[in-house]
């Protein structure tokens, strides 16, 4: 990375109102991304998959922001929050969720990511960037009921746990604290630097270390078998789930904080089983509805909830 002793100005707020908007295509994109990736994944190993869209999705991050931005400079002390992100947010994460689910069912997944704003909200007060008062908490933990009123309506007709579930179970869980991890620790570098290049920085550095992992099952894989509608998801899953989504993501944490960001991933599951009865003929589940009326509710209070931000030029973590 080039050397800059100058810290770039720090981009304008965006209205609450748009913030909503964008974070509720990122719902839709994300919720749309489990049907277009289970298709693919029935023509194409899970780790070379992952390979192809992130590759794309970073060349087209780099390239996007270097011509927007110029030179992707970044001052010294940001580069190894910026090689840890990359490494714990991208590399790391996916690897932890593709293993996970490939172990777990996607019922006890679905459970368990539903915890992520309580896992951002907690983080988010030990990192001293938000105090977040009881509606805060409220709305994370109601979003959360609200995920497991829908998966335990799904989840009727499911057998005994299988082997190897509980390590599954682990890995999901793990890749959650990645997650808000990834999501709290880059508050302070979006202070600093637009969030299209914190998004194109961190992903090139996390798909570095996916693609070789990602090599024994590429060099498997028959790339002229793969159809037209397949590629095509693979374009949608590279390009609207993750160079578009991750840059509105964090544009949301910067604006408004960590867990109002991080209660709206709450609404993925909501439209990624609709979008599976609508699609691919999954069951429409009785939970359904409440569970997305306990999540709706659940945003609502977040919103309202006032957070009252710590200021990086007076955190010691960021003097540190």
């Amino acid at each position: 990375m080039p050397d800059s002793d100058e810290l770039p100005p720090e981009p304008r707020l965006r209205g609450p109102l748009r913030n909503d908007v964008e974070l509720g295509a990122v719902v839709l994109f994300w919720g749309f991304n489990f049907v277009a990736i289970k298709a693919g994944l029935r023509e194409v190993e899970p780790l070379a998959y992952n390979a192809v869209r992130f590759s794309c999705a970073a060349v087209i991050l780099l390239v996007l922001a270097r011509a927007l931005e110029g030179p992707l400079a970044v001052h010294r002390r940001d580069r190894g929050r910026l090689v840890l992100l990359g490494i714990l947010g991208h590399a790391v994460y996916q690897i932890c969720f593709i293993e996970g689910l490939a172990r777990t069912t996607a019922s006890s997944a679905a459970i368990i990511f539903g915890s992520t704003p309580v896992v951002v909200g907690l983080l988010s007060r030990l990192a001293g960037h938000e105090r977040i008062g009881p509606l805060g908490f409220s709305g994370a933990l109601l979003g959360f009921f609200g995920i497991y009123l829908i998966v335990e309506g799904a989840d009727v007709a499911r057998g005994p746990a299988a082997a190897g579930e509980l390590l599954g179970n682990v890995l999901i869980v793990c890749a959650v604290l990645c997650w808000s991890t990834y999501t709290v620790m880059a508050r302070d570098l979006l202070l600093r630097y637009s969030p299209l290049r914190v998004t194109a920085v961190t992903l090139a550095i996390g798909t570095a270390l996916l693609v070789p992992a990602a090599v024994p099952q590429a060099v498997r894989q028959d790339w002229g078998a793969i159809s037209a509608a397949t590629w095509a998801g693979i374009v949608y899953s590279f390009l609207f789930a993750l160079v578009i989504s991750y840059v509105l993501w964090y544009r949301s944490v910067k604006q408004v904080g960590n867990l109002r960001t991080a209660v709206y991933s709450n609404l993925v599951p909501v439209f990624g089983t609709l979008f599976g009865v609508l699609l691919l003929g999954d069951r429409l589940t009785s939970g359904l509805g409440l569970g997305a009326a306990f999540i709706l509710v659940g945003i609502v209070l977040t919103r309202l909830n006032r957070l009252d931000p710590v200021s990086p030029s007076v955190s010691p973590r960021h003097k540190a």
